[in-house]
């Protein structure tokens, strides 16, 4: 089936599910006026504000783009919600009719204008995205140690993944990620992609780079791509990972102090090189650590030898059940693995996509020590 016919059918099922969700909470609302024609401009404004943004955004303000772009990714979390609810109200309703769970009179009326019911229902999503918020801002350290015969001297990396930064994630935002990361001393700080969230435009007019500047990691700050980097930032300045004090690795490495990081492209670029032409040169009785976005083909590093690899992308499914499905597509698709010799972690990521919302996820960033091996 073509690109395009799948993309138009994926688009049209889900505007006759946006439809039926609407339908069904506005006949559950009791009927009154006000709380009615509130929930259609929600659902309209949903589609249009993000029609808006990914349309006109970058012919718009800043503060105008960044409000339609943090309405419409936080409704469309409040939406997958609203969409449970509705489903499951509709569940109950079939195995009613099957099983005569009450009277149907008793049914029709607890699920058709009931204020209470209504209360319920969208009462509970907002407390779900109020605690997926603050879920979101508490930052959670995840601390692995590795004991090698490559290294003498013992290393201590922060990784981070998925910043996101721009119209949702601004430089104060970032400047607290800056002091958690300092707070650990880091040798080494390492980047696997997505730093940018959209277009450079909002990080650049918020100096985005001279709060990343104040990373300290005497070893150095180094990222890879990942697939927004590589459909944004990349084509737009080049400069910007440069004036953050980052070193851009793309199908390239840098050895230092007995270690080796190694910088892969991005997945969704087709033309990246393979991992062992990346390696020929590579001198393998260093400590390597490889940096890929997307953790897929873990087995690449495997059999190349890598001691260690950071990915990202996942996000750990943001919020439930997102996250079942992110577990169904990747072999890992959040924490610690090991494989032969070769460690693994796959992280959900510091910063998010959209809304600031974690529901059964969390935000996080990982403290790395690698000590000799103990003799």
């Amino acid at each position: 089936m073509p690109q395009r016919t799948i993309l138009i059918t994926t688009l049209v099922l889900f505007l006759v599910v946006y439809t039926y969700t609407g339908f069904r909470l506005y006949k559950t609302l009791p009927a009154y006026l006000f709380p009615r024609i509130l929930l259609i401009i929600l659902f309209v404004m949903g589609i249009v504000s993000m029609v808006l943004f990914f349309s006109f955004g970058e012919k718009m303000s800043t503060a105008i783009s960044g409000s339609l772009y943090r309405f419409s990714t936080s409704w469309i979390i409040a939406f997958l919600y609203l969409l449970i609810a509705v489903l499951l109200i509709d569940i109950f309703r079939i195995l009613n009719n099957v099983f005569h769970i009450i009277d149907k009179e008793n049914a029709v009326y607890i699920f058709r204008e009931n204020l209470l019911t209504s209360i319920i229902i969208f009462g509970s999503v907002a407390l779900i995205l109020v605690i997926g918020n603050i879920q979101y801002h508490n930052k959670k350290k995840q601390q692995v140690s590795i004991f090698s015969n490559k290294i003498e001297k013992p290393i201590r990396i922060v990784g981070i993944s998925d910043l996101h930064i721009g119209y949702t994630i601004s430089a104060k935002e970032v400047s607290k990620w800056v002091n958690l990361i300092n707070a650990e001393k880091p040798d080494i700080v390492i980047i696997a992609g997505d730093i940018i969230d959209n277009h450079l435009r909002p990080i650049t007019e918020d100096s985005i780079s001279n709060v990343l500047n104040k990373i300290n990691a005497p070893m150095g700050v180094y990222a890879c791509t990942g697939n927004h980097d590589l459909m944004f930032a990349i084509n737009e300045d080049i400069d910007f990972y440069k004036n953050a004090g980052i070193t851009l690795l793309r199908d390239s490495f840098i050895s230092i102090n007995g270690a080796t990081i190694i910088g892969r492209d991005d997945y969704t670029n087709t033309r990246r090189n393979e991992l062992d032409k990346i390696i020929e040169s590579v001198d393998m009785t260093t400590f390597t650590i490889l940096m890929d976005h997307q953790p897929t083909k873990l087995n690449d590093a495997v059999k190349n030898g890598i001691d260690f690899q950071l990915s990202g992308h996942t996000h750990s499914g943001q919020v439930f059940p997102i996250s079942l499905v992110t577990d169904a597509l990747f072999e890992q698709s959040h924490g610690y693995i090991k494989k032969e010799n070769t460690h693994f972690y796959i992280s959900s990521g510091i910063g998010i996509w959209g809304g600031k919302f974690r529901i059964g996820t969390r935000s996080e960033y990982l403290v790395l020590d690698i000590n000799p091996s103990k003799k």
